[in-house]
């Protein structure tokens, strides 16, 4: 098994559950309701539970990430500027 997002549905004796994947993770996520897996009727009912949730995961806020290595704040009073100009003698 590659490691890489996914979302799907699988069989179990009484019904379908439905899971998925995140790239970081390397294991499956099923859906629960507190302690146990939510059991669905049919497939396709699962499969559009674990792509709504997969979604939800995908659009939720990006947080501890920062590409600038500072505030805001820290680079305005180091009279830094967040994304340097180009230069005016530049010919290119």
């Amino acid at each position: 098994m590659t490691n890489c997002s996914a979302a799907g549905a699988m069989k179990r004796g009484h019904g379908w559950i439905a899971y998925y994947r995140r790239v970081h993770d390397a294991e499956n996520r099923v859906l629960r309701d507190g302690r146990h897996d939510i059991i669905f009727a049919t497939e396709a009912e699962a499969l559009k539970a674990a792509n709504s949730e997969f979604l939800k995961y995908l659009n939720s806020p990006i947080t501890g990430i920062s590409s600038m290595g500072g505030s805001k704040k820290s680079v305005a009073e180091g009279g830094r500027e967040a994304f340097p100009r180009r230069r005016q003698d530049c010919r290119c």
